[in-house]
């Protein structure tokens, strides 16, 4: 497994910067190209806030390694705190009116949370009445009416309601004075137009907060501390190894939204600034006065999609990991986990989640790994695919478990991971025998002379078995490529979306040939096309995903054929008899078609076991006439069922593929036997 992750983490970059105690972080980022690595060498290095209040903040892709030794910490008394308060007003969506103010000058006597509370509704022209307190769910203060004018409450502060009545009973606003907020690494701003991607943050060091000598933002407000902070849009981020402390929260991501906050979650018109594909794994979280994992957040409302948080360890105060809004697919694996508080908390709308394999530690009060909820006018939290989570101390015996342990698939493969952004292959028995990065790659294939040929979305490219490239192809930054195969003259086919063509590219990189694909004009560059094969006989079969059809073109390019098909078709295969066998994505499943383009087989997506066939990616027909399918459970459904499974004629389950620990979502595999 160690293997893995560290083949994984290699990638080639184009210089080293080593960072030396003493050394401005940022100065050296700003001055790194995308691609470059930042290494923090051992020893301390200490440092205010400086772009977005982050102690460095990341606009490109680059590695971040923390070696053993080293700390990237924050400066004392970088956070003081301050006069101005925060309300809070998300806590419930049950408030007619919401309609407070704040004001007054604050004795800065420390960081406070008001709470106020309205307790009763006027009648008869008397006004509503509130309650409150200067510590929090204090309402020791009651029954005071509402003036509709500045009403002092203690230590210089006011308040004022916009009106004298219309409230309804148990409406609250929490009002917080305390510091501001301040971040580790902080990848991406929020409403940065451009998406960052391909941040790698490594090694075995330390992110301290050091929230002991700085004052720190209130548990509520919108804006608080952490270690590690992805927001906006913001994609393929790892976080392997490294240890954070002393800190509000240790992980947090989350989306961003320009339109106007509605009640219960909703949004208005506005623009969406989504994260997706962030995975933290094998790092500690030591931090016994504050949280861990934010994965979502009320307070933002842009999407975060495909969250991966697996075997790292986790020891807090308060929750350890929660799920929360707009987290549409995400992995809690292998988890150990101590915490004051909840172990693993999902809260609010998050869904298509998998909870597995997790171990409460420490606790001895058999308190429940897994707890769900949301407040009042919130929509709860979609029920996770929850297996093997365990309390040591008191829930062993709480009846029979399952484990998502993987088993042996019995064949060796070659497999495109297109979330988990890589190429391996995997042996009979489960071992990972190989693996290169690939930014969401398609096709793969091994060829004769040992190297592995794939596809991903800049290009084409062929690795050597000591990662060094023996070929290349790179497209057009305005194109995808979402397809390649192998020729029998030592071209390359290449899938073309954007200009909807196929190239074959010569051994020189050059484009020897193309043809251009008769596609609907209007569909958009990352609908047009997927999985296309060129013929021994020189006939080219295209997988048009957006006009849900399989085109036979001549080697000219003329059209020969057009088989209409019920899905957004990802790949085709001409068995020996003619027929082809066509992976129909998130449409009927597998469907084989004869000369005549009648139905003479299929696959529905409920047909197999145990295996809901979410979008089928690629479809191959083995020798023996068995079937193996790619399940893609990318579109949050990560981790939900096998990744790939092999059926016979009779659609009877022969075996399946189910390793979550070490791939994300499968979309094509080349059996190797």
């Amino acid at each position: 497994m160690r293997l893995l992750i560290l083949l994984l983490a290699t990638s080639l970059f184009a210089a080293e910067h080593k960072i030396k105690p003493g050394d401005d972080p940022q100065a050296v980022m700003d001055a790194a190209a995308p691609g470059d690595k930042l290494t923090f060498l051992p020893g301390l290095h200490q440092h205010g806030l400086k772009k977005h209040r982050s102690i460095l903040y990341v606009d490109k892709s680059v590695e971040i390694e923390l070696m053993a030794g080293a700390t990237l910490k924050l400066a004392d008394d970088a956070c003081k705190l301050e006069k101005v308060g925060e309300i809070t007003t998300d806590q419930d969506a049950g408030k007619k009116l919401d309609d407070l103010e704040i004001g007054g000058d604050y004795d800065l006597s420390g960081a406070r949370e008001f709470t106020i509370v309205t307790d009763s509704e006027g009648k008869d022209g008397k006004p509503d009445t509130f309650s409150w307190g200067d510590k929090f769910n204090d309402t020791s203060h009651k029954r005071v009416p509402i003036t509709g004018d500045w009403q002092e409450l203690s230590r210089g502060v006011k308040v004022r309601f916009g009106s004298r009545t219309g409230h309804n009973v148990r409406s609250v606003w929490y009002v917080s004075y305390d510091g501001p907020e301040a971040y580790g690494i902080r990848i991406g701003h929020g409403r940065q137009p451009e998406v960052i991607s391909g941040v790698r943050i490594t090694g075995k060091g330390t992110i301290d907060m050091n929230a002991s000598h700085n004052v720190q933002p209130g548990f509520l407000v919108k804006n608080i501390n952490a270690c590690v902070l992805a927001h906006g849009r913001v994609r393929n981020v790892l976080v392997e190894g490294i240890t954070m402390t002393d800190t509000n929260r240790s992980v947090m991501a989350y989306g961003e939204h320009t339109g106007k906050f509605l009640p219960g979650g909703k949004v208005g018109p506005g623009e969406s600034f989504d994260a997706e594909n962030i995975t933290v794994q094998f790092t500690r979280t030591l931090n016994p006065n504050g949280s861990g994992y934010l994965l979502g957040h009320p307070s933002f409302r842009g999407q975060l999609r495909n969250f991966r948080c697996n075997f790292n360890y986790m020891d807090t105060k308060t929750t350890s990991i929660e799920p929360n809004f707009n987290l549409d697919g995400y992995e809690v694996i292998g988890n150990v986990i101590k915490s004051g508080g909840e172990a693993i908390h999902c809260w609010r709308h998050s869904k298509n989640g998998v909870i597995a394999d997790n171990l409460r530690v420490g606790d001895n009060t058999f308190m429940r790994v897994i707890n769900t909820g949301a407040p009042r006018g919130w929509e709860p939290p979609m029920p996770p695919i929850a297996k093997n989570n365990l309390n040591a101390m008191g829930s062993r015996t709480s009846g029979p478990q399952t484990s998502l342990e993987p088993k042996p698939f019995g064949r060796r493969l070659l497999v495109s991971d297109y979330v988990g952004n890589k190429v391996a292959i995997v042996a009979a028995d489960g071992r990972v025998e190989w693996s290169t990065p690939a930014e969401r790659p398609q096709d793969s294939w091994l060829l004769p002379n040992g190297n592995v040929l794939f596809s991903h979305v800049k290009g084409a490219k062929e690795v050597k078995p000591d990662q060094s490239v023996a070929w290349e192809y790179v497209a057009d930054a305005k194109t995808e490529i979402q397809g390649c195969q192998p020729l029998a003259d030592g071209r390359v086919l290449v899938v073309e979306c954007g200009p909807g063509r196929l190239l074959e590219i010569g051994r020189d990189g050059k484009i020897a040939k193309e043809i251009k694909v008769p596609l609907t004009p209007t569909i958009r560059t990352h609908e047009q096309m997927r999985g296309c094969r060129k013929t021994a006989d020189g006939r080219y079969l295209v997988s048009a995903k957006g006009d849900r059809a399989v085109l036979e073109l001549s080697g000219d390019g003329k059209l020969l054929r057009k088989q209409p098909v019920n899905g957004d078709v990802h790949d085709v295969r001409e068995l020996a008899d003619g027929n082809w066998l066509v992976a129909l994505g998130e449409g009927d499943g597998v469907v084989e078609y004869d000369k005549s383009g009648q139905t003479v087989w299929k696959i529905g997506r409920d047909e197999v076991t145990d295996n809901h066939l979410y979008l089928a990616s690629s479809v191959e027909r083995l020798a023996n006439g068995n079937t193996l399918v790619m399940n893609w459970l990318g579109h949050g459904h990560l981790g939900a069922t096998a990744q790939i499974f092999e059926v016979d004629a009779q659609k009877k389950l022969v075996r399946q593929f189910t390793d979550h620990r070490q791939f994300t979502s499968i979309n094509h595999i080349q059996v190797l036997e």
